[in-house]
């Protein structure tokens, strides 16, 4: 409501399909975050903001734009300035933060999984206070989830916070990062390139300024190459992918089609994350993993593979190839 044309007294009209998507997009995604969190962090994460990790700053940078952002608002009377950057840093630490961010509080480095969960307690903690004056429940909800001894009772009782230092190029930097992905899948959805599917290379244009190297491995990540070449000053702008699938990356690219046919499954029988199992698969599907079954293990949570055609239940077809598998929980 607040961030409606309402407060300017413009005209609105009104739709409970709206307020609902609003609440799902909102409330729905931020109460999911809380849960992931929740899940994985022990009771002495501490909400130190400080990290080596490039997506750790960035949130926190972002988190520091918001506070000043609704700071503002909120000093100039204008509702809907001071209330709209809530909705943005959500989307940022849901859509983007913690789907970067899962394999990292699933992983097996602890120092990598605790600057995770310091910075979503860190950030959830100044969302809390932040939208407290207008999402009074929820904020208080939150709040005491993420409270630590030395806080007050109640996010009613806090301080305001004062956030700290924005940086510009971080923050300008993961922009021109998000928006080379996003070019980058269209020109895959034109060729009707999965995602799941491996290729060799990107290479954009030098137009682009602001995104040092220490970004290159998120853009490996999202559009899945091999390799990112940024072009030199004389070459042409723009992104361009390699599509040519070599054997070897149509290979890996089946091998995580197997990977998210199992996941699924784990899912329809109920698994927790934590749930470890073993991996039961026929020959073909043992032969597919050769060279990657270490990190197939890994990803679906299995201590081990064995071969066995009875067993493996479950069929996927690839390309006229039936690869079988079952899980047994242990």
């Amino acid at each position: 409501l607040l961030s409606s044309p309402t407060v300017r007294g413009e005209d609105l009209r009104f739709s409970e399909k709206e307020v609902l998507e609003l609440q799902r997009k909102n409330i729905g995604r931020l109460h999911n975050v809380l849960a992931m969190y929740e899940m994985y962090a022990g009771a002495n994460v501490a909400s130190s903001a400080s990290s080596a990790n490039v997506l750790d700053r960035w949130m926190i940078s972002r988190t520091h734009e918001m506070l000043r952002e609704v700071t503002q608002g909120y000093k100039n009377y204008e509702l809907d300035r001071a209330t709209r950057p809530l909705a943005d840093l959500i989307d940022d630490l849901s859509v983007w933060y913690l789907r970067r961010s899962r394999d990292r509080v699933k992983g097996e480095n602890l120092e990598d999984k605790n600057a995770t969960l310091a910075t979503l307690r860190y950030v959830l903690k100044n969302l809390s206070l932040a939208m407290a004056p207008v999402m009074p429940f929820y904020a208080e909800y939150l709040f005491l989830r993420v409270r630590e001894e030395r806080d007050a009772e109640s996010v009613h009782l806090m301080t305001w916070p004062e956030g700290g230092e924005v940086n510009s190029s971080i923050l300008e930097g993961m922009k021109e990062v998000r928006r080379l992905v996003t070019e980058a899948l269209e020109v895959r959805m034109k060729m009707n390139i999965k995602v799941r599917q491996p290729l060799a290379k990107l290479t954009f244009g030098s137009d682009v300024q602001s995104m040092n190297e220490d970004l290159f491995f998120l853009l490996k990540d999202e559009v899945n190459v091999k390799e990112v070449i940024k072009t030199s000053a004389s070459e042409k702008t723009g992104v361009e992918l390699d599509t040519l699938i070599t054997p070897e990356l149509k290979r890996e690219g089946d091998v995580r089609e197997l990977v998210r046919a199992i996941q699924e499954f784990r899912k329809t029988q109920g698994l927790n994350p934590q749930d470890r199992v073993i991996l039961m698969v026929n020959e073909a599907t043992k032969k597919l993993m050769e060279g990657f079954e270490a990190e197939v293990l890994q990803t679906v949570g299995a201590r081990e593979a064995r071969t066995d055609e009875a067993l493996a239940t479950q069929s996927l077809l690839i390309d006229g190839v039936t690869y079988s598998f079952d899980i047994e929980k242990i």
